[in-house]
């Protein structure tokens, strides 16, 4: 997408954000990722400074590179959650769609049901990149680099990320990020299933 059809899109964002009476579900469907510096300089895409607010339930993510040997990865965090899933850099031109792909199988993974997957997808249809992050969430996604790069080898990148997604944190009083993500989305008293990888 052309910088001019992006801020287009943006525009008409502001215009027309808001929720269906009877549904619940986003009128625009945008979602934010907040990219490290170092990251911003490596991603083919415009970064914007004034925001509309995102129609996701889970609401903001935080996205960094690094590697592991020699291999350079994309870890994208969610702010209010710590759920993190992995990417390859490379294709990065598809980093979205691989993204939400991936973060399907995730959600899936912690037990969500389809519908409330389907809904939170269907509000991420559209991102919008930003440079700002968040120190805290920062910090919690240098653990889980430290943590990535102790997996044996083997793994897929969804598994450990499923893995990642078992680690308590501070920030969330040492809950762990699935958890977050069940008390957010899925809140008891409606919930009552086992967690386990598909």
């Amino acid at each position: 997408m052309l910088l001019g059809e992006t801020l287009c899109a943006i525009a008409v964002a502001h215009r027309q954000l808001g929720r269906d009476a009877a549904t619940g579900r986003a009128l625009f469907a945008m979602m934010t990722i907040n990219c490290t510096k170092k990251l911003a300089g490596r991603i083919p895409f415009p970064l914007v400074d004034h925001l509309p607010p995102t129609s996701n339930v889970l609401g903001a993510w935080c996205a960094n590179i690094f590697n592991v040997g020699r291999t350079p990865l994309i870890i994208v965090t969610n702010e209010k959650t710590l759920l993190s899933v992995l990417l390859p850099f490379k294709e990065i031109r598809t980093f979205h769609g691989r993204f939400l792909d991936s973060l399907e199988v995730l959600l899936h993974s912690i037990a969500l049901s389809s519908g409330q997957i389907q809904t939170e997808l269907e509000n991420m249809q559209i991102v919008q990149y930003t440079d700002r992050t968040n120190r805290s969430v920062l910090a919690s996604m240098n653990d889980f680099v430290i943590n990535v790069r102790a997996h044996e080898p083997g793994h897929t990148l969804d598994e450990v990320s499923f893995n990642l997604s078992g680690i308590p944190c501070g920030p969330l009083k040492y809950g762990t990020p699935r958890e977050a993500v069940l008390e957010v989305i899925d809140p008891p008293p409606h919930r009552f299933r086992s967690t386990s990888l598909r």
